[in-house]
């Protein structure tokens, strides 16, 4: 079937806007885009007036966790049984599908939930974004780790990570996921300390290499950061801490730098916050800023920035992700078009998927989100579901309202669900 969104100004992430424009898509492709005056309609197409609206790339986020429900204390999360998480993630990435988030990279899930979803989706049984599901996240042995059940395999040593690399992707994962260094949300962990050498990231990179795969690495301190850029990783998780040769060697490395203001945001600012575990809350306050200031200077050094929210920590809720978004412009990190390119082309890049998603052109798949305000204007408008008029994912319009009660601790999800 033929698919013609006519007469919105599109938000083209290579050419600017085009006004009056008309976009066709067949088989869930892009076949044509540019102003009306220059596209032939075919005479079977569904055509969808969209006069006042603007479309744009289908967004990308980065860095999510799935079967993490946004609970104010993460240990619970773990005291919900797996199936069950398997079910609450694929309502919530329903959810986030209907926000306008057509792609996600899933950053860890307790014991292969991840790989359900993506499945599932796949399969047709549910509706949801693409994901690129990582498994388990792959850890030296620390203290902390027993907090989230199932999340971490541990491995020390060369030639047991390599193993660990060989497990996830034999369990059908997209990418690897490592800790280079300590975490904020473990109790006794030290985010700036480093946590796997080089050595070991290496044999993780190259079996994922082997496969075609990347690698990304939670990363807050600067030694870690560093680890993890010479050992060959695509991407660099928070990189809180880095230095400025930290910021230097993702320049010249190509490393990408996903950003995940949003998990501070929301534990500071939650209505509920008195929720958040004492030690977690204390991390995220002395945090929050320093990742913005050095998020910053990253940009100022040409470090590529890609939107990641961690959706799923406490009070993240998945469906809110464009949170991010507002925060680049508020806090004048970025401009609106910058933004945008941060959750498009710039992420689509970082995961090796530009040659699919990312932009609007033909040949690529026909991710749209088409809003009934501009958010060249007001980048405020992305996260107001209000102002959503249509998703299309691969060139399926999404359809079924957006459910907002999942919104809350209290949805009927959590331990009493």
């Amino acid at each position: 079937m033929t698919k013609v969104l006519q007469e919105a100004t599109i938000i083209d992430c290579n050419q600017g806007t085009i006004q009056e424009g008309t976009l066709v898509v067949k088989d869930g492709v892009i076949q044509a885009i540019g102003p009306a005056s220059e596209i032939d309609i075919p005479g079977d197409a569904t055509c969808y007036n969209l006069k006042g609206k603007f479309i744009l790339p289908g967004l990308i986020d980065t860095h999510i966790h799935l079967d993490m429900h946004g609970m104010s204390d993460t240990y619970h999360e773990s005291l919900v049984e797996d199936k069950f998480r398997a079910i609450r993630a694929s309502r919530e990435m329903s959810n986030t599908v209907k926000t306008g988030i057509t792609t996600v990279r899933n950053a860890g899930s307790a014991n292969y939930i991840d790989i359900a979803v993506r499945n599932a989706i796949e399969e047709g049984l549910m509706i949801g974004p693409r994901i690129l599901a990582s498994g388990k996240i792959i850890c030296m042995m620390t203290a902390g780790n027993e907090y989230f059940q199932g999340l971490y395999r541990e491995a020390d040593g060369v030639d047991e990570n390599r193993r660990a690399a060989r497990e996830q992707l034999k369990e059908g994962a997209d990418l690897l996921k490592v800790m280079a260094t300590g975490a904020i949300m473990n109790p006794g962990g030290t985010p700036g300390a480093p946590h796997l050498d080089t050595e070991e990231i290496r044999a993780v990179v190259e079996e994922g290499e082997k496969m075609g795969k990347h690698t990304a690495a939670h990363a807050h301190g600067a030694e870690g950061i560093k680890n993890a850029i010479n050992a060959g990783v695509r991407t660099i998780e928070h990189g809180t801490l880095a230095d400025e040769e930290a910021l230097r060697m993702m320049v010249d490395n190509n490393v990408y730098l996903s950003s995940t203001l949003s998990s501070n945001f929301w534990m500071i600012n939650s209505a509920h916050r008195n929720g958040i575990p004492q030690f977690m809350f204390e991390k995220a306050e002395e945090v929050a800023k320093i990742r913005v200031e050095n998020l910053a200077r990253a940009i100022e050094m040409g470090v590529k920035v890609i939107m990641g929210t961690d959706a799923g920590t406490p009070y993240n809720f998945h469906g809110k992700n464009c949170t991010e978004l507002v925060q680049y412009v508020e806090k004048g990190l970025m401009s609106e078009m910058d933004a945008i390119l941060a959750t498009t082309r710039t992420a689509a890049e970082a995961l090796d998927l530009d040659s699919e998603i990312g932009s609007l052109e033909r040949g690529k798949f026909a991710d749209c989100l088409v809003l009934d305000k501009n958010p060249l204007e007001d980048i405020h408008c992305l996260a107001e579901v209000n102002n959503i008029h249509m998703v299309l994912k691969q060139g399926e319009v999404v359809t079924g309202k957006i459910d907002r009660e999942q919104w809350t601790t209290q949805s009927g999800m959590g331990l009493n669900g």
